[in-house]
């Protein structure tokens, strides 16, 4: 079956729309892991990769009972493997193949289970806000504290921060820079990368930090971009959605961002770039008061607002 056909099966199930993305010790991509440590696994465990590597978008929606006589091995063997890969067990490692088979589909693929006849009494909100319900609680439940409060200081250590969004991210660098800005953070907003972005950052010293923030499908011109800072020996924050993401920092931090249509749904991204920004302003509060009243002084000048 072809991607599409699978993920459609289950789109409006638990099974499908409650995952929480996966956070793992190796932070490379699931099949790339597969493929190059198959020299080190043993031989009923080769055989279980090669198949899981051929038919991921079956194994998806497999049970290990399924799975097992289909891939001609164990049980246990399948439970320990995926433990082995540093998964708590079988469900926690399909889960990232769901969420793999689902990054791989394309938008009229996406539309076409987004325009599903929706069930009778449901509202055109409630597809769409169910889903963004889901991330944010599934953002509440992955959030990682250290690695959060080791963005907050790579951010309050830089000399200045470029915060890079193409495309649908776009918005989330505007406001992330936006709001950087209004509380003294020296920082420049890049939504569509070109040569002379390649200049910006070789310009840049070492103390500078590019944020990079990207969801499935991952562009390959911000993993580029990324790989370039990282030359540089720039730090490097990313926002993205899974451990298993291309776009991995110095730092990175998860959230989820399972879409319900063709278009992107970065309710929980968003979530997390405020409360970035929120730790920030607190961390310093006389430079932020300061910096914020100065906005208010030049606001008032220019008479920016309606007045009521």
């Amino acid at each position: 079956k072809t991607a599409y056909e699978i993920v459609s099966r289950d789109w409006s199930s638990d099974v499908c729309s409650s995952d929480l993305p996966v956070r793992m010790p190796s932070p490379v991509s699931l099949l790339r892991l597969l493929k190059d440590e198959a020299g080190t696994f043993s031989q009923n465990q080769r055989i279980l990769a090669r198949h899981v590597l051929a038919n991921y978008q079956s194994v998806a929606f497999a049970t290990v009972a399924q799975l097992a006589p289909k891939a001609g091995v164990s049980e246990a063997t399948i439970v320990r493997f995926a433990k082995s890969l540093g998964f708590s067990g079988y469900p926690e490692f399909q889960k990232e193949i769901r969420r793999l088979v689902r990054a791989d589909l394309r938008g009229a693929e996406r539309f076409r289970l987004g325009a599903e006849k929706k069930p009778v009494g449901q509202t055109p909100l409630d597809r769409i806000t169910e889903k963004e319900r889901e991330n944010i609680a599934a953002l509440y439940q992955s959030h990682d504290a250290a690695a959060f409060a080791g963005a907050v200081g790579m951010l309050r250590r830089a000399s200045a921060v470029v915060v890079v969004g193409t495309r649908s991210t776009a918005p989330l660098a505007y406001h992330f820079g936006f709001a950087l800005n209004k509380i003294a953070v020296n920082a420049t907003r890049i939504t569509s990368i070109t040569a002379e972005t390649y200049e910006e950052l070789s310009r840049l010293d070492r103390r500078a930090c590019v944020v990079v923030i990207g969801f499935p499908r991952y562009l390959r011109e911000l993993v580029e971009l990324l790989e370039f800072a990282k030359g540089r020996g720039l730090a490097t924050l990313t926002i993205t959605d899974s451990a298993f993401s291309p776009l991995r920092g110095r730092i990175s931090l998860y959230a989820p961002a399972e879409s319900a249509s063709f278009v992107a749904f970065h309710c929980a991204p968003l979530v997390l770039i405020n409360a970035l920004v929120h730790e920030l302003s607190i961390a310093d509060e006389r430079k932020t008061v300061a910096a914020l009243n100065r906005f208010e002084t030049v606001a008032e000048s220019r008479n920016y607002f309606v007045k009521g």
